[in-house]
């Protein structure tokens, strides 16, 4: 399975070629998303003018996308997952995003790989499958 951070997310929101060939090469139910790149897409979605075209448009692709892709839960392993890898980057002095590790930890619950255009974060997390989408 692969998980769509939030990179590759937006690469699906704005269907850009690459994006759009690599999801049409996936079999159905093999693309997810996680909570927290959700929250982040959210994000930026309300962070635009309420009513503007752009805010309309991009609403609609993500409901769109989110109707045609699962959602994997935030499990309990998916947080212990994400207590140790936090606290083997802070002691390797290699922090990331906190969402990011989430996205990691998720993704690592589940057993998938994650598709981000962020390949030197995602890299840093010990067991990680990770891979661009281009």
């Amino acid at each position: 399975m692969d998980v769509l951070d939030t990179t590759a997310f937006s690469a699906a929101m704005r269907n850009e070629p690459a994006m759009a060939a690599f999801l049409k090469a996936r079999p159905p139910g093999d693309i997810a998303v996680v909570p927290p790149v959700v929250a982040e897409i959210e994000y930026g979605i309300q962070r635009l003018e309420p009513g503007s075209r752009k805010r309309t448009l991009l609403s609609d692709r993500q409901t769109k996308l989110l109707s045609a892709i699962r959602v994997l839960d935030w499990t309990p392993q998916s947080s212990v997952r994400f207590g140790g890898i936090k606290a083997a980057l802070e002691h390797l002095g290699q922090l990331i995003d906190d969402f990011d590790i989430a996205v990691a930890a998720i993704a690592l619950a589940h057993n998938a790989q994650v598709i981000t255009a962020n390949l030197p974060h995602f890299a840093r997390v010990e067991g990680l499958r990770c891979r661009n989408w281009t």
